[in-house]
């Protein structure tokens, strides 16, 4: 999925999987009241520690969000 190109008939349910696990997760990013409350919860969806030089505004929107970087 990371080089691009078409998502075979396979691997759609794994790629569902993220998309609903992201919508899922990100209801409570965007009532997130602090930074760092912000930071912790996208951290979540991107599955990866944000570092603290990182502001998120909100409302943030993703319909994937598991391959999100700072790199």
């Amino acid at each position: 999925m990371l080089a691009g190109g078409i998502i075979r008939n396979d691997e759609m349910g794994e790629a569902w999987e993220v998309v609903f696990r992201a919508q899922r997760l990100s209801p409570a990013l965007n009532a997130s009241t602090t930074i760092d409350e912000m930071r912790q919860r996208f951290s979540e969806i991107v599955e990866s520690e944000i570092d603290k030089s990182t502001t998120v505004f909100v409302p943030f929107y993703t319909n994937f969000g598991k391959h999100i970087n700072d790199r």
